[in-house]
């Protein structure tokens, strides 16, 4: 835990950005959410609420990032403080990222909103953003109560997400190859699984600026990715990749 400073009025304005980060994350989160019941149940008014609620999630980072940038004017800080700040400045950037992932989710969810998904894709959509969404949340965890061991135990989890992503693509792929019937609804559910996947990456450097923030220095061991959906020859076919 960073020591408190001798300008008590510091401390209160790294814990009121470190508190409104969480609550932006917590939205971001609810945004996720939000968009893959759209995407799984074909409801079209959700979806568009998180696509309308998306200027809000960018409204917050604007507001935060320039929070962020008038404490380093006014307070000057350096080597930790600064740190923790830059930090701050890199969740709110990966929380936006998030956001736009989960419009982007919501898009799509309206284009194959009469689409009928065979139940075992459903459940390991499902699956995949749960896990995701559990990621993002033992990240933002970690970051307010500034646990940098959990933050390194939170990063691993995106290893299970990148595996069950690689399932998922493939069995996808596999069923566009035999039925080309649905393969429009299939290519949007296609990049709907990356997007989770990329929300499950953003998530992950969100546990990695929580463990700088902490300890002022990168997590000591590069992060395995083992995402082997873009290794899928059969790929190739669906998308006519050179």
């Amino acid at each position: 835990m960073t020591p408190p400073h001798i300008v008590k009025a510091f401390d209160q304005e790294l814990q009121t950005l470190t508190s409104s980060i969480g609550a932006m994350g917590d939205f971001a989160g609810a945004q996720f959410s939000d968009s893959v019941q759209a995407l799984l149940r074909g409801d079209l008014v959700l979806a568009q609420r998180v696509i309308d609620q998306d200027r809000q999630l960018d409204a917050l980072r604007r507001d935060l990032s320039a929070a962020a940038a008038s404490v380093i004017a006014r307070r000057q800080p350096m080597a930790t403080d600064l740190d923790e700040v830059l930090s701050d400045f890199r969740i709110v950037e990966e929380l936006e990222r998030i956001g736009d992932l989960a419009k982007n989710i919501a898009k799509r969810a309206t284009a194959v909103s009469s689409a009928n998904f065979p139940l075992e894709i459903v459940e390991m959509l499902e699956r995949l953003s749960a896990l995701a969404a559990a990621l993002l949340k033992g990240a933002l965890e970690t970051y307010v109560t500034r646990d940098a061991e959990q933050a390194i135990v939170v990063r691993q989890q995106d290893e299970e997400i990148d595996e069950l992503h690689t399932s998922i693509f493939r069995d996808i792929v596999s069923r566009m190859t035999a039925d080309q019937s649905q393969v429009i609804d299939f290519v949007h559910l296609l990049f709907c699984a990356k997007n989770i996947e990329r929300i499950g990456d953003h998530a992950t450097h969100i546990a990695e600026a929580a463990y700088f923030t902490v300890t002022g220095q990168r997590p000591p061991l590069e992060r395995r990715r083992l995402d082997q959906s873009s290794l899928t020859k059969s790929a190739d076919t669906v998308f006519n990749v050179e």
